[in-house]
């Protein structure tokens, strides 16, 4: 039986429980990538921060578990679309790599930026812009932090991906959301 994109998206909405549980394990991971980015030595800080961004994946499926989220929305038409926007930020390790290599210092810019370029589809899903606001402020915010923050770059490009997604947060558990038919 066909669905029609009214029908998936309800089921998404009734599923996903808000989507909350990625956003709030980021906003625990850039947190402490924060207050990491003042204690510890900017290599050490930048290999945490690298290698620990593995963390915020384990991390959400622990919060998904703790809200009832379905995570992986197995079999899901929109399911997969918001995994391929997740395939989409991983293929961004290329640069991320390659910056690392050759510009250290723009590596949190590009990882913090990299790992919002998914938002959009979100937003789309849920017929919301705050996809497309979470991208946006983040990447403006990110290129106002590089000019014209006086912190290091981890340090400023962490406070800015957390104060985006507390804004987000706010947004999405403050939205209404049609509760619709039972789930597909």
């Amino acid at each position: 039986m066909e669905f029609t994109l009214s029908q998936l998206r309800q089921s998404f909405e009734q599923r996903t429980n808000r989507s909350m549980s990625m956003p709030l394990a980021g906003t625990v991971f850039w947190s402490v990538v924060f207050g990491l980015s003042f204690v510890l030595p900017y290599n050490t800080t930048l290999l945490v921060m690298l290698f620990g961004s593995g963390c915020i994946f384990p991390l959400a499926l622990l919060f998904a578990k703790w809200r009832n989220e379905d995570f992986f929305m197995k079999g899901h038409a929109l399911g997969k679309l918001m995994l391929t926007g997740v395939i989409m930020a991983n293929s961004l390790w290329v640069l991320h790599i390659i910056l690392l290599f050759v510009q250290p210092k723009l590596v949190p810019y590009s990882l913090a930026l990299g790992l919002a370029i998914h938002w959009p589809l979100y937003g789309w899903i849920i017929q919301h812009s705050l996809g497309l606001q979470h991208l946006l402020m983040r990447a403006f915010g990110l290129f106002a932090a590089f000019m014209w923050l006086p912190l290091n770059s981890i340090a400023a490009a962490a406070l800015v991906t957390v104060i985006c997604y507390l804004i987000t947060l706010i947004q999405m558990q403050r939205r209404v959301v049609d509760a619709g038919s039972p789930a597909l």
